[in-house]
């Protein structure tokens, strides 16, 4: 049976959440071969993250970097509880959040209805989620589609607001997957400012990101992931270095480096 991700007290001090050999597989469906030799591929499990230990502290900014299909996003919905992994355990202090393109809102309510209902099933009451709408009307900077279904919105117009909301209720460990790839420059910037206030106020903060120069400046300390497994896990600037030589030729950096290579190997297929 999958274990349940547990919230404890057993936390370190100053440790937000941790996670403790997890892994986490996928059933990959078959596929019809056709012509002379039909037939029925079997259907089979992989990896989509094994052995992954982390621990993220108050005050930190962890980014996530890796190629697509690595592991990012779905790491990123384990730590918030969306997935359950089926080995391992995850452990968080406080409240989780996490904000990611598509997730959490209905497009046929509207930009402020949508507000109300993410707040209220983040544990707010209705009046507390009140108090809130004029800081988050003013940070997401929509006017009158405020009050427009979120269907007619563009991604970066879901991205401020989604944005707006999860930090105006101060989750203890923000996670961020790919929101500030989108909107333009004013939006970043105050999203960024926004972050080291959190950051500042002990929160912790995980941001997914394909952009380097922008892991770079958010965060102090970097995770990389190739294929569900953990390459580097240290300093952003000695990690960051690192994913860059990979990504301009993958095959050669990995010969170059076998106990890297060797580590993804390792983690194979479930059969």
């Amino acid at each position: 049976m999958p274990e349940m991700p547990m919230k404890s007290a057993v936390l370190r001090e100053g440790e937000q959440m941790r996670l403790q050999d997890v892994a986490l597989f996928f059933r990959r469906s078959g596929r019809f071969a056709f012509g002379r030799n039909k037939q029925l591929r079997k259907s089979r499990n992989f990896w989509a993250l094994r052995g992954i230990n982390l621990s993220l502290y108050q005050g930190e900014s962890l980014g996530l970097v890796g190629r697509n299909g690595s592991g990012k996003s779905t790491l990123s919905r384990v730590c918030a509880g969306v997935l359950v992994p089926d080995r391992g355990r995850v452990q968080s202090n406080g409240s989780v959040h996490l904000l990611a393109l598509g997730v959490g809102f209905r497009p046929e309510l509207t930009g402020r209805e949508n507000v109300l209902v993410s707040g209220i099933l983040l544990g707010l009451s209705r009046r507390e989620v009140l108090e809130q709408m004029d800081a988050i009307e003013a940070f997401a900077q929509l006017g009158d589609f405020m009050d427009e279904p979120l269907g007619t919105y563009s991604s970066g117009m879901r991205s401020r607001l989604g944005f707006a909301v999860s930090t105006a209720i101060r989750p203890d460990t923000l996670i961020l997957d790919e929101v500030l790839s989108t909107g333009d420059e004013s939006f970043r910037l105050r999203a960024e400012a926004r972050m080291e206030e959190l950051r500042a106020e002990s929160g912790a903060v995980m941001v997914v990101s394909h952009n380097v120069g922008q892991v770079k400046r958010l965060c102090s300390r970097a995770l990389w992931l190739e294929q569900g497994t953990v390459l580097m896990d240290g300093k952003a600037d000695q990690v960051l270095d690192a994913y860059s030589d990979f990504c301009t030729g993958p095959e050669g950096w990995l010969k170059s480096h076998p106990e890297l290579l060797e580590r993804i190997n390792s983690s194979g297929d479930l059969g």
